[in-house]
């Protein structure tokens, strides 16, 4: 049984422990002078762009769903993107809210399990996807700067460089076996797999036998979920790859507008390119919700275009409204789901023989 109450307790006293870490690192009487001068309407904006971000999740949602012929009404598709976003604020990597949400769109459109975890598994992938291809022009960008910064070039990022580009075929290659020749895909993933097993120490190697089956379950439903995508509902799934695209590009400019409201006017394409390594450093199983772990990440990142003495300010900013509004509405809306279904709606235990069924393309 999963014990939120204790994740939230971690991940809530992390994350304040960085903060007021790098407020007594950074403040100072520049500090207060800026903070005199903020404008808050640009707050305010990016208040509501992170909130916005939330509806263009729950559109994505809708048309995924209506590409496989079913319907969920934008409010129901909203409610069911903030109670995930609660539980995956307070689970290492995120992933404690998907559960949750395919429990939950069973419930508000009968749509069967299988079918629920293919459109949450696409909307994880289309937002993999995103990031993973923005993240060659990236590390352009970043090996730019750095090089400009010290007027040579940086070895460590061209490394990066490469290997990103490596990574990004291998992976296309790969995706596109697992749609053409599934079988190959499984084979190939369960030799990594089982390598991984044999090099693992002991304690990770039962963890490491589960992810065997359930990676074989994995391409399965994957094969399985971008054929019926492909084949009955293309336009639907084209919208949601808009959605996906405008979604990203709404979640970076949250802190544009923080940056503005603190008279800070930053490189914009540094500002993206150093957001697409923060979320992919989101997807770390280090902490609960990253806590503590994006706040150092972020402190360090954004020291490249944001000046010191506003530095610690941008970063417990950002995270407040691009993390703790998230626990906040999640929260509300999860009380909503309570009322309406009981406590039981949040699957607080799933069984294996559950687990697989969920991962089932036949469902």
């Amino acid at each position: 049984m999963v014990n939120y109450k204790k994740f939230f307790i971690i991940s809530l006293a992390i994350s304040l422990i960085s903060a007021v870490a790098i407020i007594f690192l950074t403040t100072d009487a520049q500090t207060i002078d800026a903070l005199k001068q903020i404008r808050v309407e640009y707050i305010i904006g990016a208040l509501l762009l992170q909130i916005l971000s939330y509806v263009l999740t729950a559109r994505k949602t809708k048309f995924l769903l209506r590409s496989l012929g079913y319907h969920i009404r934008t409010r129901h598709a909203l409610e069911n993107v903030l109670t995930g976003i609660l539980l995956a604020s307070l689970t290492p990597s995120s992933v404690g809210g998907e559960p949750v949400r395919i429990l939950l769109l069973r419930k508000n459109t009968n749509v069967p399990v299988g079918k629920a975890t293919a459109v949450i598994f696409m909307e994880r992938l289309l937002d993999a996807f995103f990031i993973f291809i923005c993240l060659i022009p990236t590390l352009f960008i970043l090996r730019s700067f750095l090089a400009s910064e010290s007027g040579k070039g940086i070895w460590g990022i061209d490394t990066l460089l490469f290997i990103g580009i490596v990574c990004l075929f291998i992976l296309l290659a790969f995706l596109v076996y697992a749609i053409i020749r599934p079988e190959f895909a499984k084979k190939v993933s369960r030799k990594i797999l089982i390598f991984a097993e044999k090099k693992a120490p002991a304690k990770y190697k039962a963890r490491i036998n589960k992810m065997i089956i359930m990676s074989e379950n994995e391409i399965d439903l994957f094969q399985s979920s971008f054929k019926r995508f492909i084949s009955v509902g293309k336009l639907n799934l084209i919208v949601a790859i808009f959605y996906t695209v405008i979604y990203w590009i709404v979640h970076f400019s949250v802190l544009w507008l923080i940056l503005l409201g603190l008279n800070v006017s930053p490189s914009l394409l540094l500002m993206f390119a150093t957001q697409v390594v923060l979320a992919i450093i989101m997807t770390i199983p280090a902490t609960p919700g990253s806590s503590g772990v994006m706040e150092i990440a972020a402190f360090t990142l954004f020291s490249l275009f944001v000046p010191g003495s506003v530095l610690g300010v941008t970063v417990i900013a950002w995270r407040a409204i691009t993390y703790y509004v998230n626990i906040l509405a999640g929260a509300l809306a999860s009380l909503k789901v309570i009322r309406k279904y009981g406590i039981n709606a949040f699957g607080s235990e799933i069984s294996p023989e559950k687990e697989m069924e969920m991962l089932d393309p036949n469902n």
